[in-house]
């Protein structure tokens, strides 16, 4: 009985490291294209930021505190760095960049041990305020540097397949655990943790100890948040990053062993569970799964982590009795050997008498755990439902050659009954001379924004390759999408039906709106060698390095959606998707018709490091002060397309402008929609005229309604297919403009019932 409970306990204390030999040793032998040495280079690589951050949080758990900021750090210190670098070099930029890191954790440090607040209050409140300086420093975009010498040096390989970027990580995390658990002072953190009390009695100033580990927190999180925009020489504002590191680093700290109630943890461990979730989610892309079943499995492993230890703490409690006191005394004088292993074993676990306080924690964590096994089960089961959908409407469509009655690719109609694709019209694009210095001109001049309105257009393509000039039957295309969203899986659709119509193998993965996640999916794409990739990127700046290195790496490349900047736009063969840009310009004359070009007008932005951001505000701005230079832009903000928030900016714009706000201009015509109308009924306001991007059900349902005057059309279906179909003509031989728009349209009362039903 003791032997097992021993090998129970010690396959408990190692569990880490066992589910990642255990994870390692099935997806070797089952999953495609998994064990290769590039892989294997890709999941460490993909570990370094994590498994960085992960040192830091690893020793504030240990402390028993916690500190919710470190995501928001990560983004802080990665714009810092990157803009930074043209000015003061790396040298100059990396220590302001740590600095900034480590003031962030002095502050929590002084609220929790000075002002004695509650450490989740704090951080949580730091986090809100490290997120809106990092906004504020990148005007809610992104930074990016054209310089990728030092991006090259910690992606090439130093010492066999390791390249610097996992050789630092390593040396981090061997050093850390060396100090944390080879010297006095590393051990007293582990004693101020599990009893503070105690640690006081012993001497040992525990305020100081609490303050160096929230110090120690943040330095760990702007060292990863530097390196990792270093690797990719630029970083986003987007707080999708920082969300999932956050999240993850928890929950990788946590299945390493570390208890949240303080005083037992490794860094070692951490590292071998950041190490382990890397390699789950990058081989759920070996099988071709979504990012739905990593989030699934993530939460699975985490629950039932969570749940065997609380199920340890409650048999514990059954065993020592009511009067653990008396137990004691009876094992002391019975068996005292048995007395000292058991002692030892309440050490090494972290157990003890539970409190009425930690019964109740019990019941707290076991409900939450099971809530959440219910929620990540029915989302994944939602998502596998929708992809079914997706690969079925793929595969009814017959491919090229076959007696099929739909031979016709301008024949192959969507959701909405409009055609996917529109054969080329013949005319070339108008572009304007470019200034000497765009940016140089005011924000409100149309010129300014040449560089993002028209990119691409007239860069200086680095060499391409050579179309095989065989067609597109049996070529394998990945897709790397941005991230998901009903938009995406009408895209989706779309791909998958036109591939399917000439073919084509393909395979998607989704960047769940991460820079970080997407970059690991590129590497993971690159190893697969396909013959094509789609790029949807998850920032227009961002993407530049990937976009580089898939073009190193010889594989053609098309970007798709979201339009990537000039630099970018170098290394791929063509950019499709919808004009942004022409689109707003039409949208704001009708708008500015409607209003007899009077009046002030507020705009709802995008997501900030999207191209929409920008096209989407500043297309209106501009033609609005060229065409309606009368009416008068009262405000602008970012709501991130969510629609509460959207009803609370406008509310509170409705209260402060009154009847001088006359119209509002949408970035996105579903959530932002539902809020403001939502906004304006409260306010009893009529009046106002609405115009807004896209044609989702809500967007259409509006306009039928006489709630908004016009939504742009924008065929997510549309959007897909033209970026799989440029693919096939490239096969094929065809040379494709540097652009590849989808038809312009406004879609009004006039004609909305011909766009119905919605395609999202």
């Amino acid at each position: 009985m003791r032997s097992a409970t021993r090998i129970t306990r010690l396959l408990n204390e190692h569990r880490a490291l066992l589910m990642l030999l255990v994870l390692f040793a099935g997806l070797s032998a089952w999953a495609p294209n998994f064990l290769s040495v590039h892989n294997m280079t890709t999941i460490l690589k993909g570990a370094s930021l994590n498994a960085i951050v992960a040192i830091g949080f690893t020793l504030i758990l240990i402390l028993g505190q916690l500190d919710l900021s470190i995501g928001a750090v990560v983004m802080l210190c990665g714009m810092l760095v990157i803009g930074l670098q043209p000015r003061l070099g790396w040298y100059g930029a990396f220590p302001v960049s740590l600095a900034a890191g480590g003031l962030v954790g002095l502050v929590n440090g002084w609220l929790v041990v000075r002002a004695r607040i509650n450490a989740f209050i704090v951080t949580l409140g730091t986090m809100t305020i490290v997120m809106g300086l990092t906004h504020l420093y990148s005007d809610g975009g992104s930074k990016s540097i054209d310089d990728f010498r030092l991006a090259d040096w910690l992606d090439r390989p130093a010492l066999s397949f390791l390249p610097p970027i996992v050789i630092i990580t390593l040396l981090l995390v061997v050093g850390s655990a060396l100090l944390l658990q080879g010297t006095r002072h590393g051990r007293n953190f582990f004693m101020v943790g599990a009893n503070p009390d105690a640690a006081w009695l012993a001497g040992l100033h525990r305020d100081r100890y609490l303050m160096a580990g929230f110090v120690l927190c943040g330095l760990g999180a702007a060292a990863g948040g530097t390196l990792f925009a270093a690797g990719l020489s630029s970083m986003t504002s987007s707080a999708v990053l920082g969300s999932r590191t956050l999240m993850t680093v928890l929950a990788a700290v946590i299945i390493g062993g570390t208890l949240m109630s303080g005083g037992k943890g490794s860094i070692l461990k951490s590292y071998f569970a950041v190490l382990m979730l890397t390699m789950l989610f990058n081989g759920i892309g070996c099988f071709g799964l979504g990012f739905e079943v990593q989030i699934f499995v993530n939460g699975l492993i985490l629950a039932a982590v969570v749940l065997y230890e609380a199920y340890t703490l409650h048999r514990h409690e059954l065993l020592r009795g009511p009067r653990p006191e008396l137990m004691e005394e009876a094992e002391r004088i019975q068996n005292s050997e048995f007395r000292i292993q058991k002692e030892a074993s309440d050490e090494n676990t972290g157990e003890g008498e539970m409190s009425d306080k930690n019964r109740f924690a019990l019941v707290c964590v076991t409900l939450v755990a099971i809530v959440a096994i219910t929620a990540i089960t029915a989302m994944y089961f939602r998502q596998a439902a929708l992809q079914a959908q997706v690969i079925a409407a793929g595969r009814a469509v017959p491919a090229a050659g076959t007696a099929a009655p739909a031979l016709d690719i301008y024949a192959l109609r969507g959701t909405d009954h409009q055609p996917y694709l529109f054969p080329p019209d013949g005319g070339k694009m108008q572009i304007p001379a470019r200034p000497a210095d765009p940016k140089a001109l005011p924000e409100t001049d149309k010129l300014h924004w040449w560089d993002i309105e028209y990119a691409g257009w007239k860069v200086d393509k680095a060499p391409m390759p050579a179309s095989p000039k065989d067609g597109p039957k049996g070529k394998r295309v990945i897709l790397l999408k941005a991230g998901d969203h009903p938009y995406w899986t009408a895209y989706v659709r779309g791909f998958t039906t036109i591939a399917g119509f000439y073919g084509m193998d393909i395979k998607v993965f989704n960047g769940n709106w991460n820079m970080d996640l997407q970059a690991q999916q590129a590497d993971q794409a690159l190893n697969e060698k396909p013959d094509m990739i789609i790029f949807a990127p998850v920032d227009a700046t961002g993407c530049t390095p990937l976009l580089r290195k898939i073009h190193q790496a010889g594989i053609p490349c098309i970007t798709s959606n979201t339009t990537p900047c000039d630099e970018a736009m170098k290394y791929c063969i063509a950019w499709t998707g919808p004009d942004d840009w022409g689109q707003f310009r039409m949208l704001s004359r009708a708008f500015a018709d409607k209003l007899g070009r009077q009046g002030g007008y507020a705009i709802i932005r995008h997501m900030p490091g999207s191209s929409p951001f920008f096209s989407r505000t500043f297309a209106p701005i501009t033609e609005l002060g060229a065409y309606a230079p009368d009416m008068k832009l009262l405000a602008m903000d970012t709501t991130n397309l969510e629609a509460e928030v959207s009803m609370q900016l406008v509310g509170a714009w409705l209260a402060k402008f009154g009847t001088d706000l006359k119209g509002l201009i949408l970035a996105g015509d579903d959530f932002p929609m539902t809020g403001t109308l939502e906004a304006l009924k409260k306010a009893g306001r009529t009046d106002v005229v609405i115009v807004a991007a896209g044609n989702s059900k809500t967007g259409m349902d509006s306009v039928k309604a006489g709630d908004a005057l016009a939504v742009t059309y924008q065929s997510a279906e549309g959007d897909g297919a033209i970026a799989v179909h440029s693919a096939a003509r490239w096969f094929s031989g065809e040379a494709l403009d540097p652009v590849v728009y989808l038809p312009k349209h406004l879609i009004t009362k006039a004609d909305v019932d011909e766009f119905m039903p919605a395609q999202w």
